[in-house]
C-alpha cells in the first residue's frame, strides 16, 4: 500500500494527516502528496524549544501552590488566580 499525505481536508481526514491507500481514486489525487518509500526524518532531529510558555509557567506555578484550575483557560485568567504578587516574582521584567 502507498502513503500519501493530505495537502486538501476531505470529510474525516485532516491537512498533513497520513493515509495509506492500496489504489488512489482518480478524484483524491489533487488533494493528496505520495510520500517517498524510504524512512521520513525531520530535517533538524535536535531541534525543539526548551522555552516554556507564560501559561505553562503559570500552570506549573498553581500546581506547587496547590490551587486547582481548569486546563482550558488562559495565561491572563490563570494569572488572576495567582496570590497577590506570585505574578510579578514570575515574570519580573513584565
Amino acid at each position: 500500500m502507498a502513503k500519501y499525505q493530505v495537502t486538501r481536508a476531505w470529510h474525516g481526514v485532516k491537512v498533513g494527516d497520513v493515509v495509506e491507500i492500496e489504489k488512489l481514486h482518480p478524484a483524491l489525487k489533487p488533494h493528496v502528496m505520495k510520500l517517498s518509500d524510504a524512512a521520513l526524518t525531520p530535517a533538524t532531529p535536535e531541534a525543539g524549544t526548551d522555552v516554556k510558555s507564560r501559561k505553562e509557567i503559570i500552570a506549573a506555578r498553581l500546581t506547587e501552590l496547590g490551587i486547582e484550575f481548569k486546563g482550558n483557560l488562559g495565561a491572563e485568567k490563570l494569572g488572576e488566580l495567582l496570590p497577590d504578587g506570585e505574578l510579578e516574582k514570575l515574570f519580573p521584567a513584565e
